[in-house]
């Protein structure tokens, strides 16, 4: 049988509305999917590009605000332009395949994306901003509404939370990868800096994960393969932040606090709102006392650096034999 168009064809679409709306998406999509491999390709082949090519835009080149909407306001029409399609109310048995609460919780998600990478863009042409005084507080509060509106989303759906990864079909070892690679992902939010890579790596997982089960409902994809594309984008993430954080020497540090906010949350329950606002707390003092890096701590925070791994990899495997 030959393979179907991954556009519905133009013969079954009953108005010129429907076909308007279908081609749209599928542009914007195509510009999404054309941005992300060029600021990989620049991050993986160009040695000397420390910000996926966002390098050329300075404070000395006079970029505006209009630069930044004009790169990344076809992401946001994305999302938005995502809710013409009908859905099925309900969610797949296999839990890869996108229904109408996470179409809203990828568009919380987009947005907190796209509101860290605008403060990343902000201090990257910023005449005063520095590592030095690079403040946690607006970083915090955009992680801290974005659960808030992710919690309504759950909530007017009859959930008490989202169950994106716990009600995925796959087995228990992504599932704990997945869900501890989400920590490690929030920690990196509220230490943005001025570099727009790592927002680009957090906007890759949203996207391209809502594309893959979107190929899945439609059948272009297994089950088996749409895990594995979602696991690859969150692996490719993980590999920006880890380059990131080794660049400012916060890799032991980021590290250790992902883990331990991992271990607190999903094996000992802790209310999230009090955990990551203590986190909040707890890196704000550390750099106002000039104690956010590895090198301050020195050999010290190596050693709680792999004993919070162990930890973490100890708890996942107890879980997993308890079940």
């Amino acid at each position: 049988m030959a393979p179907r168009s991954l556009l519905t064809n133009a013969s079954k679409l009953p108005t010129n509305y429907d076909y308007f709306a279908h081609r749209l998406h599928a542009m914007l999509g195509l510009y999404v999917i054309s941005h992300f491999l060029y600021r990989y390709a620049y991050f993986f082949l160009r040695e000397n590009s420390r910000d996926m090519g966002f390098d050329v835009y300075t404070k000395d080149a006079n970029d505006t605000t209009f630069s930044f909407v004009i790169l990344f306001l076809p992401h946001f029409l994305l999302q938005i332009s995502g809710f013409y399609f009908p859905l099925p109310t309900k969610r797949h048995p296999d839990g890869n395949r996108i229904w109408p609460q996470y179409r809203w919780e990828a568009l919380v998600f987009c947005i907190r994306c796209l509101c860290l990478a605008f403060i990343a863009w902000r201090r990257k042409l910023s005449d005063e901003w520095t590592h030095e005084n690079n403040s946690i507080i607006p970083a915090g509060v955009c992680v801290m509404l974005t659960m808030l509106a992710a919690d309504k989303v759950a909530i007017s759906y009859g959930s008490q939370g989202s169950r994106t990864i716990r009600d995925l079909t796959a087995t228990k070892q992504a599932q704990y990868l997945m869900s501890s690679a989400q920590f490690h992902a929030t920690v990196h939010c509220l230490l943005t800096s001025d570099k727009l890579k790592v927002q680009i790596a957090a906007l890759t997982v949203v996207q391209m994960s809502a594309f893959g089960m979107t190929l899945r409902r439609k059948g272009y994809i297994s089950q088996k393969e749409g895990v594995c594309l979602y696991a690859s984008v969150l692996i490719v993430g993980m590999m920006v932040i880890v380059n990131d954080l080794r660049e400012r020497s916060l890799f032991n540090l980021a590290s250790s606090v992902g883990n331990v906010a991992a271990i607190l949350r999903m094996y000992f329950g802790m209310n999230k709102y009090a955990m990551w606002s203590a986190v909040v707390v707890i890196l704000t003092l550390l750099q106002r006392h000039s104690l956010l890096s590895d090198e301050a701590f020195s050999h010290s925070l190596t050693l709680l650096h792999c004993s919070s791994w162990l930890l973490l990899l100890s708890s996942c495997y107890w879980n997993y034999r308890r079940k």
